[in-house]
């Protein structure tokens, strides 16, 4: 992607619900007192589609010396799509990195393995009971079902690269 010299700030992606909020509520939740800041720009693409890219960036917390702060790209066919998959890869990253710091509170769902890497295997015609990957890497019927939806996205994701 290029990165023109002047990309546009953005605080509209706070504005609706979606991923730049929960993110917020998350860093909130640990003492963050600014929220992310996304910025946005056009990218040229074949084909004549319009294409967004959007980086979002968090800084370090300067009460948590391990908090240093993360920087993310993507891109999407609008600004606010782009934001949902910008702010998305930071949450989980931070969930990964500290679900421990982040139990109750608004990450209580989130998962804390990568979507993408986790394979949860049933036992044949056992569908309703959780098997040994779902039971060491969810805590809760919530963070499963976000498992799931996070999975699904995973590989819509993939779909469009």
């Amino acid at each position: 992607m290029d990165v023109p010299a002047s990309p546009h700030p953005s605080e509209a992606f706070l504005s609706e619900f979606g991923t730049p909020t929960l993110l917020w509520r998350v860093l909130q939740s640990v003492g963050y007192t600014e929220p992310p800041q996304y910025s946005w720009w056009e990218v040229d693409m074949t084909g004549g589609l319009q294409w967004f890219a959007v980086q979002g960036v968090v800084p370090p917390h300067g009460g948590r010396p391990a908090w240093t702060g993360w920087t993310c790209n993507s891109d999407g066919q609008t600004p606010w799509e782009a934001a949902q998959v910008t702010a998305q890869a930071m949450l989980l990253n931070i969930c990964q990195r500290f679900g421990d710091e982040l139990t109750g509170g608004p990450a209580a769902s989130i998962p804390r393995a990568d979507p993408a890497a986790a394979e949860w295997k049933q036992a044949d015609g056992c569908a309703l009971f959780r098997g040994r990957g779902e039971r060491a890497e969810s805590s809760s019927p919530a963070m499963s079902a976000m498992m799931a939806v996070l999975k699904l996205f995973s590989q819509r994701e993939d779909t469009y690269s």
